[in-house]
């Protein structure tokens, strides 16, 4: 979806999306990422981050990493028409050893694909790329996946500030969770409630009080920051 200036704009398309009724397809693959989260909340230890400021923090860091996978959509984009449809991305897939079976593939790529049939826009390639990863490899991730030590770190970065705020380790974050997350045990570092509140709002876009790890990714990309990378290499 493209607002006038004729940017991609991925909150918006995710609300039209969620305004819709998801598939089956979808619910089923929203349930093996939510296990797959929680599992590696049980088999990580210690937590990276212990506010929402020291997520921020490590902004630089992942822009980066949004810097590397803007490379490689730019070289997996074959016909050069911003997007990237299947058989780009199942090259990408075999180049970067992710392993997923084709009608894996063909469900991660409906449900990142958020506005509609016009193929893989950026924003939608992180998600999925990360969202791929997580279904592909261990808490302890192994970098042969990607062949890249920046981009695992960015992705494990990414679940774990996900894992941070989902205080109740279901796999879905709450505002009630959210809260609790930003203040625990850090009295000095508590997060203004308005802040909060604005963070939580954009992130809850079908509005019935939870996000899912989905919705928190192209929210925290936004936030990271891509529309200043969006001319790279076109």
């Amino acid at each position: 979806m493209r607002g006038a200036s004729g940017l991609f704009h991925p909150l918006h398309a995710l609300k039209s999306f969620f305004w819709g009724k998801c598939s089956k397809e979808d619910q089923n693959l929203e349930r093996r990422l939510i296990e797959a989260i929680k599992q590696r909340n049980k088999s990580t230890g210690q937590k990276t981050f212990r506010s929402m400021n020291s997520i921020t923090m490590r902004f630089p860091q992942l822009k980066e990493g949004l810097r590397n996978i803007k490379h490689l959509f730019n070289q997996y984009d074959e016909d050069r028409n911003g997007t990237i449809d299947h058989q780009e991305m199942k090259k990408c897939f075999e180049k970067m050893q992710i392993q997923l079976s084709v009608k894996d593939m063909h469900s991660l790529y409906r449900y990142c694909e958020v506005d509609g049939n016009k193929g893989i826009q950026y924003p939608e390639f992180i998600v999925l790329l990360c969202l791929a990863y997580l279904l592909t490899t261990s808490a302890v991730s192994s970098i042969a996946v990607l062949g890249s030590e920046q981009l695992s770190y960015m992705f494990n970065e990414l679940f774990d500030a996900f894992l941070f705020l989902d205080k109740d380790g279901d796999g879905k974050l709450k505002r009630k969770d959210m809260v609790l997350s930003l203040n625990d045990s850090y009295h000095q570092e508590k997060s203004p409630g308005h802040v909060t509140s604005r963070r939580f709002k954009e992130m809850d876009l079908n509005k019935n009080g939870q996000v899912t790890l989905k919705g928190f990714l192209f929210c925290i990309i936004k936030w990271i920051g891509i529309d200043s990378d969006d001319d790279m290499e076109q």
